[in-house]
């Protein structure tokens, strides 16, 4: 097989790109998430049910689909005529759970280098067999196969991945003809990852008219035909066989060598396999730098929980040892328990939401940020300045989080507040924790319910310094430059009517300002500190001052808390964040009796009411048809 007969139609671009290369490209790039004119809001939105079909088709074997955590869709490009390379896998686990993107831990850095070899930095869209991580094995390879019961869930479980009958693959196929359908004159190659990833594939192009095989894919490629023609297929094996768990240095070298053979069926060039890190226009806005760095950052810590740790940091709390992560020694890491100020869904979910999804219903489904636009340069001049040479503690590889939350060009009232919560680390978004929810009431009662946008003081961890300590820093020359530059582009705008600072860092930050805009500055951030006289009193002096926001407002607060409207979070957010209260800690260790803030772990957690005693729901009139075509196999 001559390589030029399988990708006849790349370019010379497709050949030239960044071989190799690592570089995630600036930090002020990121993904905006679904086009809101597309129909990919409305595909990702009519998920079927997962957690019920899975369980009436697979039978008593427990949950196999880890929904708490909640879905990943895509990574990669959604515009049109933006996709040359679109890989296929199963690839969901903890990092795609915080990210809330596909194949960004270690098997996603493994296939973005692949992809970098193939010189393409940018044109590729990555798909899941399922939009959930699944518990246990796809296949068999690892179980036992002489177990009658095994081998009966085996095949329930590949008819309810593979079978066009089954939900799951009418949507599955949903989503991928509509990459083709806005794609077909750009994509040319598919490639599926490990042994869902082939067999998703093979079961794509067979629906197309293509005589393709998971085997045919794994021994050489596929041709597409019909709508697909032009467009071929190839498989690799999947980078998790090559664990110490899964074969050892052997398995490794198999890996490998399957890479290459297939890197050669493609191009010309010496393909050396490892990891490439994913850029930031992969992510959303805020996302956690730590995710698609260099493989694995988190790990889960029970279901309802994922911990992640700095490029200082190791899986599972491992000690580091002459460089490099220990297989035993562990560090003794402990975590406060968040309260949960909610424990019941927010009523504003509607009739067929789930806690672990994002909105559902025609009126929701596209009410997310998509980002800073404009702003996205002059944020990311404040966001990346070297905090840690300032006296910041938390690992520089975080990154930053919780730049900014709201509506920047729309900005009636410019809040600039301080951190108080850890929660803003997992939503990218400024306050949305306990404190966040508060302000929201805050803002409601002074009608301001949408032309808002919140700055934080500092857009990193500073909640284990002193006041002192997070002052200097907030008014460092360097820092107070670069936020000042954020405020004036905002201002810029004409629209802003009124600056709030919240919490002492912030009001010192609005002094140093000396703005021409109207202020009022509430001293109280925490509301642990027994802030509703406060607020009150600066509600009244705004209500003195007849600024016309979005409505009238009740100028009345009581401390009770708001969710965080899903217009200011980024798409796919799950409905469980930021509803209730901090759900996000800081790891801290007890050293010589005194307790000491831990600089290189964090870990989120879904409430209890979206986790706990939550029902599988019904299933649609689609998925009873499609459960009554299971039934008729006798499966």
């Amino acid at each position: 097989m001559k390589k030029f007969l399988l990708l006849s139609a790349l370019s010379l671009s497709f050949l030239q790109g960044v071989m190799g290369a690592t570089d995630r490209g600036d930090i002020s790039e990121y993904d905006p998430g679904a086009p809101k004119s597309s129909k990919w809001p409305d595909l990702f939105a009519e998920t079927p049910n997962y957690r019920a079909f899975g369980q009436a088709v697979i039978g008593g074997q427990g949950e196999k689909f880890r929904w708490i955590m909640g879905p990943m869709w895509y990574r990669g490009r959604l515009t049109p005529d933006s996709v040359k390379v679109f890989v296929v896998g199963q690839e969901g686990a903890q990092d795609e759970n915080v990210s809330n993107r596909s194949f960004t831990g270690s098997t996603g850095t493994r296939m973005q280098k692949l992809l970098n070899y193939l010189g393409i930095d940018r044109s590729y869209l990555f798909m899941n067999t399922f939009v959930y991580t699944i518990t246990g094995q796809y296949s068999l390879f690892d179980d036992d196969r002489t177990n009658p019961a095994k081998v009966a869930e085996q095949k329930r479980l590949l008819w309810l991945a593979q079978d066009e009958e089954s939900i799951v693959v009418k949507h599955r196929h949903a989503l991928f003809n509509y990459m083709l359908e806005t794609n077909s004159d750009t994509l040319e190659l598919v490639i599926g990852v490990g042994t869902a990833g082939k067999d998703s594939v093979a079961t794509w192009f067979r629906s197309h008219g293509s005589d393709c095989t998971s085997s045919t894919l794994s021994s050489k490629y596929c041709e597409g035909k019909g709508e697909l023609k032009g467009v071929y297929a190839i498989g690799v094996a999947h980078p998790g066989a090559a664990s110490a768990r899964n074969g050892g240095a052997d398995a490794a070298n198999k890996l490998q060598a399957d890479f290459q053979n297939k890197a050669s069926v493609v191009a010309s060039k010496n393909f050396v396999y490892g990891h490439a890190s994913i850029p930031h226009r992969d992510f959303a806005y805020g996302t956690t730098f730590r995710m698609g760095e260099d493989g694995t950052a988190s790990n889960r810590r029970g279901q309802d929980t994922v911990q992640i740790y700095s490029k200082n940091g190791c899986y599972n709390n491992t000690r580091r040892e002459n460089g490099r992560c220990a297989d035993t020694a562990v560090h003794n890491i402990k975590y406060d328990t968040p309260k949960d100020l909610l424990g019941r869904a927010p009523k504003e979910m509607t009739k067929g939401d789930v806690p672990y999804e994002s909105p559902k219903s025609k009126e929701m489904r596209r009410e997310f940020d998509a980002g800073p636009g404009a702003f996205a340069k002059i944020l990311s001049k404040f966001a990346g300045l070297d905090y840690g040479r300032l006296g910041v503690t938390s690992h520089a590889s975080f990154g930053p989080n919780g730049v900014y939350r709201g509506r920047l060009d729309e900005a009636k009232v410019l809040v600039i507040a301080d951190q108080v919560s850890h929660t803003d680390m997992f939503s990218g978004r400024a306050l949305t924790g306990a404190a966040g929810q508060r302000l929201q009431t805050f803002l409601n009662a002074m009608g301001a319910t949408r032309s808002y946008a919140i700055l934080r003081t500092l857009p990193v961890d500073t909640l284990d310094l002193s006041l002192d300590k997070v002052k200097e820093i907030a008014l460092d020359e360097r820092v107070a430059q670069a936020r000042a530059e954020v405020v004036k582009q905002i201002l810029e705008e004409g629209k802003t009517k009124l600056v709030v600072a919240v919490g002492p860092v912030a009001s010192a930050v609005v002094e140093q300002l000396s703005l021409r805009v109207p202020n009022v500055r509430v001293n109280i951030a925490d509301p642990a500190l027994k802030h509703v006289g406060e607020y009150q009193k600066t509600l009244q002096t705004i209500k003195g001052m007849n600024v016309n926001l979005d409505g009238r407002g009740s100028f009345s607060y009581k401390g009770n808390v708001t969710i965080i409207p899903r217009a200011d979070l980024p798409e796919f957010t799950r409905w469980w964040m930021g509803t209730s209260g901090d759900l996000a800690v800081r790891a801290y260790e007890t050293i010589n009796g005194r307790r000491v803030d831990n600089p290189d772990y964090y870990k989120v957690n879904a409430p209890a009411w979206a986790s706990r005693n939550v029902n599988a729901g019904p299933l649609s009139t689609e998925e009873r048809e499609s459960l009554e075509a299971f039934k008729a196999t006798g499966l």
